[in-house]
């Protein structure tokens, strides 16, 4: 026992003597940098001090303080303000030859440039997480996965804008390229939130913001949201009244989710077409990748307008695009249509004449290899802007080098606060596209209503099964939209 109790006693000891030493050797390293620290700040205390004491900083803060005084003085005594030139001519005067007019010019650069800076960090700092109900949401991850949260914050309404239960969103190519960081320069200088996945949706007003009289609670309204301006796939989503409208009558919430954005890009494109109604008729268009939501809705478009369609997808979809209207299918050879449709155009042209007009849509993102010439798959008589590419391209902000994007961002608020500061307020319905908008909604709507055109939906699944809509959605298999319900 006792040799027990002298080795306890030794081992005791031994830590007590190691726990001092710890704490002294603690203690002499926290006192070294407290030491280092007092000597920086009195090294750099002292060459300020004698900054501030040289001669030429004295002479020039004389020089500004009675300059100062001297313009107190003219104010008090009713004098106009100081003109640029004159202002250009004092400073020059109050630092004789060491001011220039360059010098200037790098000045008021320096302060235009900094300020903006200024102001966009101020803006991105100042944002706060969102106050409001919880719902469920698809939100997006570094890792290019989708995360189902059921706790998301909706914020609430606010002026100009309303609340919507989304019922169904649609599904796209498009959010492929979300996922792998299209856009997200715009969506961090826009965005509120992390949703950033579901471009058409269909839903129901749970509140209204101040400032919206044309919509009231329980309306069944539908919309359409850009791909950097976030997206709708939150069970509760916050927008601006107008970016959505009333939907069709009788039009169910898949229906009019699988519709609404496709059919918005087909106004568009028709609308850059510069083909109506009446100008349509007897036209000889073609469609690569009419398969796709907006290449459906085209061709329903197109065939009620009179023209004539040619259709260009996967052979799966001929029998269903020739009952949409389609005049003719072109049938690929030894090789997907979303490949190379700038081949497979050109040789059927070769064979069985000329377009009019030619419209892209769906498919992967936008090759950087340039398309051949109009001429080799339009009418000699087709305007030279009569090919249009409706496929998914990078955002501006994807496309910049670090330095630029950063100006652009700057220049993007600098541009905002101007037009907060006359008076258009400080939202970005500016960025849109008209038929994406409560005017070119409402159009589609009355084309619904109208039996012109029709919604094409594919399939519809859950929110946890988010990723396999998406695959089959971008798949050759895909027959116009893929919606995502909420249970």
């Amino acid at each position: 026992m006792d040799e027990l109790k002298n080795r306890a006693g030794e081992k005791l000891e031994a830590l007590h003597i190691a726990a001092k030493t710890a704490a002294n050797g603690g203690k002499s390293r926290v006192q070294d940098a407290f030491n280092q620290t007092s000597d920086a700040i009195s090294k750099i205390r002292e060459a300020f001090r004698e900054l501030w004491q040289n001669e030429l900083i004295v002479e020039g803060r004389e020089r500004i303080a009675a300059w100062t005084a001297d313009a107190v003085q003219r104010i008090r005594e009713g004098a106009p303000p100081l003109s640029p030139v004159l202002l250009y001519e004092e400073l020059v005067a109050l630092f004789k030859d060491r001011v220039w007019r360059r010098s200037v010019i790098i000045f008021v650069m320096g302060a235009a440039i900094g300020g903006s800076a200024g102001l966009c960090v101020g803006l991105r700092a100042a944002a706060r997480e969102p106050s409001g109900p919880h719902a469920r949401a698809l939100h997006t991850q570094p890792d290019h996965s989708v995360l189902l949260v059921e706790d998301a914050v909706a914020p609430s309404a606010g002026a100009g804008e309303v609340l919507v239960r989304v019922q169904a969103f649609s599904a796209c190519a498009v959010d492929r390229c979300v996922l792998r960081g299209r856009g997200a320069g715009l969506r961090a200088l826009v965005g509120r939130g992390h949703v950033t996945l579901g471009r058409g949706f269909a839903g129901v007003v749970l509140d209204v913001g101040p400032g919206v009289a044309s919509l009231e609670l329980g309306d069944e309204v539908w919309g359409c949201v850009s791909e950097w301006a976030g997206g709708a796939a939150s069970e509760l989503l916050t927008i601006r009244s107008t970016r959505v409208s009333k939907r069709p009558r009788g039009a169910a919430a898949d229906a009019a989710a699988a519709l609404v954005a496709g059919g918005a890009l087909a106004l568009s494109a028709l609308d850059r077409l510069r083909l109506t109604p009446n100008a349509a008729k007897g036209k000889r268009v073609v469609i690569s990748g009419a398969a796709s939501g907006e290449g459906c809705a085209l061709l329903q478009l197109l065939a009620a307008w009179g023209a004539r369609a040619s259709v260009l997808a996967a052979p799966a979809a001929a029998r269903a695009l020739l009952q949409l209207g389609a005049h003719e299918f072109i049938e690929p050879e030894n090789s997907s249509p979303a490949e190379c449709p700038w081949s497979l155009l050109r040789q059927h042209a070769a064979r069985c004449g000329p377009w009019d007009a030619a419209l892209l849509c769906g498919g992967p993102p936008r090759t950087p290899a340039a398309p051949p010439p109009a001429a080799a798959i339009l009418k000699a008589t087709a305007p030279r802007n009569s090919v249009i590419d409706l496929r998914p391209k990078p955002l501006i902000t994807d496309r910049l080098p670090m330095p630029l994007a950063f100006a652009f961002g700057v220049s993007f608020y600098t541009f905002r606060l101007l037009r907060w500061l006359v008076g258009l307020g400080t939202h970005t319905d500016w960025l849109e596209d008209k038929y994406r908008l409560t005017e070119g909604l409402e159009t589609l709507a009355q084309l619904v209503d109208s039996g012109v055109v029709a919604p094409v939906l594919d399939k519809v699944y859950l929110p946890q099964d988010y990723e396999s809509a998406l695959a089959h959605a971008c798949s050759e298999d895909a027959l116009g939209t893929t919606v995502v319900r909420f249970p």
